[in-house]
């Protein structure tokens, strides 16, 4: 989906997925997977990575995420990241939670989606030790 589309999307597929903009106010922080149809969230998604595509520079990309996700989102994200990295490079749970302060079922979920998932997160952690 094009990036000048997404206005549209939004308010002819994923609006009447809410309701009224005002009833879309109370659901968005209770979110809820089976009030989107799939396709319509992938297409949420393909939006989402469209934008990132097109801030180009990493300040712009910072900028964008610190203004999207509070603090501790953030922090989650990061972390999730760095036990992806440390289970890469062979340290164990303990570590883990040692040096990064989470519990071990952040480590088995990232562990699940290292095994998994899309290889997204490998690709990832490639992609940063390129610099």
């Amino acid at each position: 989906m094009k990036l000048k589309n997404y206005k549209k999307f939004l308010t002819y597929i994923l609006l009447p997925c809410f309701g009224s903009w005002e009833q879309n106010k109370k659901i968005m922080t209770r979110y809820n997977e089976k009030k989107i149809p799939y396709k319509t969230q992938e297409q949420l998604m393909d939006i989402f990575c469209e934008i990132l595509h097109r801030l180009k520079t990493k300040g712009t990309i910072r900028n964008f995420l610190k203004d999207l996700l509070n603090r501790q989102e953030r922090v989650m994200l990061v972390r999730r990241l760095m036990v992806a990295e440390m289970l890469l490079d062979g340290c164990t749970y303990r570590e883990i939670m040692g040096r990064l302060h989470c519990g071990t079922s952040t480590i088995a979920r990232v562990e699940r989606w290292l095994h998994f998932g899309r290889n997204g997160y490998k690709q990832a952690i490639k992609a940063r030790k390129k610099k």
